[in-house]
């Protein structure tokens, strides 16, 4: 994976400058303000927020969403990180588009739970084909995220699984090791498209095996004990009880640092088997936290280990692998989250260091995790294990993908919010004579924001690519968080940024790969219509600005010729209506007030955009773990 520690020294400060990048909180005036554009006097009244927005800054978000379980208790935690985000886009654009279902979010504070029948159903009848294909797709999900099981430990389990309960079975440790298999088992019925079967199939393991996890979990721990709380984590993950998960995921920790695997140098004197064992098991405990951590928007379970990325222990046949790829993700992302925690959120060359490490790595990487070969004529269904192949290789990029959009996306924001609020790119140029046009374009803080937007656009171009490769989606419980995050850079640049048709068709693949998950999970079908209705909200603002800029030049131009179709003859008139009243005009002032549209200005107010710094810190990584000890 190559190398990981490249110290980034910053450069020396007049070099900052003069390239013009270092965007510090000195550069923002960040005096509250109540419209997100401040009109000058000649604009007209200008009402203040709807009554309903008393927060001074309506550009920054709460950083602590509460939301409600089922039971209706009140519980501190996002739905993902991604949704710290939008908490942040409902905010910032509501006063452009006014009430919508995107912007009103009372029915996305209910947090979507798994169904609370504790009650293990009976199993329906599974002949040992079925185990196998079950096994398969939780070789699939788990793919390059977990290596817990090698494939004779997986025959032994299941033969004594099978057989009549023998003396074996009364050891504890035994039970857990049984017990894992049926969580396997469980997470692969989930991952399938739901049908009574699949879900019954689901339940029955799920709940038979969790009775065993309480039964010992406090009395004795064992690795057996932390690979079980750690598949149970996982399972409700993808069950939508973001809740659960946190809980079982915390006691998989603690066991884990009870049995000291967080200090892999203590595995030095164990045989080679049971070396092996206790570094598998770390790090595939690792690599959940560390990226369900940005997910559940808690801090991480585990304690920090310094690892350096050379010395990162793994079994040696597992170099190659996804698994070993995603582990060394995890410390660059572990590594990215500290320097950005350190007040760095917006300082180029930070991030450009922090880029250029992620490069090498992704460079590094062996080709079989960067190409993958189909038949393109074949139109069957991929065989499980280059679907398993598949599913590990996206793991890798999405794990990339996602720390690239982690370092970039102040950038974005900066970026965008500098254009909606009215004032041209080139004020994130502090030397007027570098702001022609050119020099807007290639503006470094412009560059990282296309950067975020393509990492958006690479992810759900990879997912498309699967599709079409014959991939089909089932609940892979991180991809859906991943995806939906690319969906709302993607959707914001659209709303905010220059119209583009990559941007726009990337948005809408996204929505497709959303509604393919919905098929087996009820949280991608939520993440779906969210998106869709933040697409109604750009086309609304569009339209507004549209009609803005007919408003702006209609004192000095008239449209000569305009066509009447008879089949339409309603619809013309209409539209010829719009063109020329002016009351459609300014009733747009009058359903929008708090935010008056200026689309021909061409002088910009001296303050800053409100510190995006503050933004970004204060929601995102407040949600990125306990960033502050690390």
């Amino acid at each position: 994976m190559g190398h990981h520690h490249h110290h980034h020294n910053n450069a020396c400060p007049g070099k900052l400058l003069s390239e013009t990048t270092l965007l510090t909180t000195s550069y923002y005036d960040t005096s509250p303000i109540n419209t997100p554009l401040d009109p000058e006097p000649s604009m007209g009244p200008v009402t203040p927020s709807p009554s309903g927005d008393t927060d001074p800054n309506p550009l920054l978000p709460v950083n602590d969403q509460v939301l409600t379980n089922s039971t209706g208790e009140k519980v501190s935690v996002d739905e993902t990180a991604s949704l710290s985000f939008l908490g942040f886009l409902r905010k910032t654009i509501k006063p452009y588009v006014g009430s919508m279902s995107f912007t009103d979010n009372e029915r996305h504070h209910i947090m979507l739970e798994s169904d609370r029948n504790d009650v293990a159903s009976d199993r329906p009848v599974v002949v040992p084909v079925e185990i196998y294909s079950l096994l398969d797709s939780y070789f699939e999900v788990t793919s390059g995220l977990l290596d817990l099981f090698t494939a004779d430990e997986i025959d032994i389990l299941l033969a004594e699984r099978a057989s009549p309960r023998g003396a074996m079975l009364e050891l504890p440790v035994r039970r857990d090791d049984i017990a894992a298999v049926d969580v396997a088992l469980a997470i692969g019925a989930q991952v399938r498209e739901s049908s009574d079967k699949s879900t019954q199939l689901a339940r029955s393991y799920f709940y038979g095996a969790r009775q065993i996890a309480f039964e010992g979990m406090l009395a004795c721990q064992s690795l057996g004990t932390v690979r079980l709380f750690l598949l149970l984590a996982f399972y409700m993950l993808g069950a939508c009880d973001r809740n659960a998960a946190s809980m079982y995921l915390g006691v998989a920790a603690k066991a884990a640092v009870v049995l000291g695997l967080h200090q892999p140098a203590t595995y030095r004197s164990l045989q080679e088997g049971e070396h092996n064992t206790r570094l598998r098991t770390w790090n595939s405990l690792r690599n959940i936290d560390i990226l369900t951590s940005f997910i559940l928007g808690r801090p991480k379970s585990l304690p920090t280990v310094k690892h350096n990325i050379n010395q990162i222990e793994m079994a040696s046949e597992d170099s190659q692998s996804a698994f070993s790829a995603i582990l060394n993700g995890c410390s660059l992302l572990e590594d990215i989250v500290n320097k950005l925690s350190k007040g760095n959120m917006l300082h180029v060359p930070t991030a450009e260091g922090l880029l250029e490490q992620l490069r090498n790595c992704s460079r590094a990487l062996p080709q079989t995790l960067r190409q993958f070969t189909f038949a393109s004529d074949d139109r069957a269904s991929l065989d499980p294990a280059n679907r398993q192949l598949l599913s590990g290789n996206m793991h890798v990029s999405c794990v990339y993908y996602f720390a690239v959009i982690l370092i970039t996306r102040p950038f974005l924001i900066a970026y965008l919010m500098s254009r909606l609020r009215g004032r041209a790119p080139d004020q994130l140029i502090s030397n007027p004579d570098e702001a022609s046009d050119v020099n807007i374009k290639n503006n470094k803080v412009s560059k990282l924001a296309q950067v975020c937007v393509s990492s958006a656009i690479y992810m759900a171009d990879m997912c498309q690519k699967a599709k079409a490769s014959n991939f089909t989606f089932g609940n892979l419980c991180l991809l859906k968080a991943w995806i939906f995050g690319a969906g709302l850079i993607l959707g914001f640049s659209m709303f905010a940024g220059e119209p583009r048709k990559d941007i726009e068709d990337s948005f809408e693949d996204v929505v497709e790969i959303l509604d393919d998950i919905a098929a087996t999970s009820p949280q991608a079908q939520l993440y779906s219509e969210i998106l869709t209705n933040f697409s109604e909200s750009i086309n609304k603002y569009h339209h507004r600005v549209s009609g803005e800029v007919r408003h702006a030049v209609q004192h000095y131009i008239d449209q000569i010729l305009v066509f009447d179709s008879p089949r339409n003859a309603g619809d013309v008139s209409q539209y010829h209506t719009l063109l020329s009243s002016e009351d459609a005009n300014t009733n747009l002032d009058e359903q929008f007030p708090s935010a008056p549209i200026n689309a021909h200005r061409n002088t910009y107010s001296s303050d800053m955009y409100s510190s995006v710094e503050g933004m970004h810190s204060q929601v995102d990584m407040a949600e990125y773990g306990d960033i502050t000890e690390n």
